[in-house]
């Protein structure tokens, strides 16, 4: 199973709830989940996996975190296994960040493996980087246009509108590319973990269960 799930407060808009748990269901005993999420460690240039013991409360598939490493590295792209505090990443705890913790409070995953993308580097790899997950059971963790609501933290720009009008539009088709010109307008900080997951399917389509901006941001729940 891939979807993009969202990472803002769902509870407080009854489609988007509705959206997750049926995710929750469809993704009913994954022993291993992906998650591609923007709020987890940001290391320059690099992509960054999980290779710790946990990620918060979350047990990390180190097998398949070592193995992603190598393979990510093998095809070209800069990488780095990441983890924190104890010395030995068996015992060592990264900090669990709100874009993986909510999409797993409704996706029951025995283990995870975290996956920071690189927003300094081309899309083009991230694309790529999809690629080498193909067969993993991976979510997304996005949330949309972030200038919705003049009142809001990044204030207001019409480009947020046109961000997340062209995202639904665009996930029956499975190609997020053109979303591009409008992400930096837009505040978005969907685009980098759409174009994995678009590497991840091939370009398949999806199916759109939900979408709400009920803040100043804009959040989906979509399964490809």
């Amino acid at each position: 199973m891939i979807a993009i799930a969202p990472h803002g407060d769902v509870e407080s808009t009854p489609e988007l709830l509705a959206a997750m748990e049926e995710l929750g269901r469809r993704y009913d005993d994954e022993s291993t989940v992906v998650v591609v999420t923007p709020h987890n460690v940001h290391v320059e240039g690099h992509f960054a996996v999980s290779v710790s013991g946990r990620v918060g409360e979350h047990e990390v598939d180190r097998e398949l975190a070592l193995r992603l490493v190598d393979e990510i590295r093998a095809a070209g792209l800069p990488v780095v296994g990441v983890s924190y505090g104890g010395n030995d990443p068996l015992e060592a705890e990264l900090p669990l960040d709100w874009g993986t913790e909510v999409p797993l409070r409704y996706v029951r995953a025995r283990r995870t493996v975290v996956i920071a993308p690189a927003r300094d580097r081309p899309l083009e790899e991230h694309i790529r980087l999809g690629e080498l997950l193909r067969g993993q059971s991976l979510i997304a963790s996005a949330d949309h246009g972030h200038a919705h609501d003049a009142d809001g933290p990044y204030g207001f720009h019409p480009a947020a509108a046109e961000y997340d009008r062209q995202f639904q539009e665009l996930v029956p088709a499975g190609d997020f590319r053109p979303l591009a010109a409008l992400v930096g307008d837009a505040k978005a900080d969907s685009l980098w973990q759409l174009l994995v997951l678009q590497g991840a399917t091939g370009g398949r389509g999806g199916e759109l269960l939900a979408y709400a901006a009920p803040t100043y941001y804009g959040m989906a729940v979509a399964i490809f």
